[in-house]
C-alpha cells in the first residue's frame, strides 16, 4: 500500500493539499453528526473518477484518483432521493466546487455505504464563473 501511495502522490498533484481537504470534509461531517445537525455520518475519500471521457476536464487527476466520493456510513439507508439532494447541496456551494476542480477532481459521486447505491456527477458542469466568460 505504501508504494501505491507513492505513486500517487508522484502522479496527483497537490497531493497534500487534497488529503487536507478531504480530512477538513470528513471533520465537519463528524462534528455535524456527533452535534445532531444532521442523520447520517459521512465520510469522504479520493476514488476513481467516471471513466467516461466527458467528465475529464484540462485539471483532471489520472482516472484512478478523479473521484471524490461521499459516503453515508451510519445512520437511516438513504434513497436516490435524498442522494440527489445531497449532491445538488454540495455542488450548490460554488467555493466547495471550485475548490474541488482546482484539487483535480473531475467527478463528484454520493453514496450509501450499505446498499451501494451512487450517484455522480461532473464538477466541470456545477463551475459558474459569474457571466464573464459565457
Amino acid at each position: 500500500m505504501a508504494l501505491f501511495r507513492k505513486i500517487l502522490d508522484f502522479f496527483v498533484r497537490d497531493s497534500a493539499e487534497r488529503r487536507r481537504f478531504v480530512s477538513e470534509f470528513n471533520n465537519k461531517a463528524s462534528a455535524a453528526f456527533q452535534s445532531m445537525m444532521i442523520d447520517s455520518l459521512f465520510y469522504a475519500e479520493i476514488c476513481a473518477g467516471n471513466r467516461d471521457n466527458s467528465f475529464r476536464h484540462e485539471l483532471s487527476a489520472p482516472v484512478f484518483a478523479s473521484g471524490f466520493i461521499v459516503k453515508a456510513k451510519a445512520g437511516n439507508e438513504l434513497s436516490i432521493e435524498i442522494l440527489q439532494l445531497i449532491g445538488r447541496i454540495i455542488l450548490s456551494d460554488q467555493t466547495l466546487v471550485r475548490k474541488m476542480f482546482v484539487l483535480h477532481w473531475d467527478t463528484l459521486i454520493v453514496m450509501d455505504d450499505r446498499t451501494r447505491l451512487n450517484i455522480s456527477w461532473r464538477i466541470r458542469d456545477f463551475l459558474d464563473f459569474g457571466g464573464f466568460l459565457h
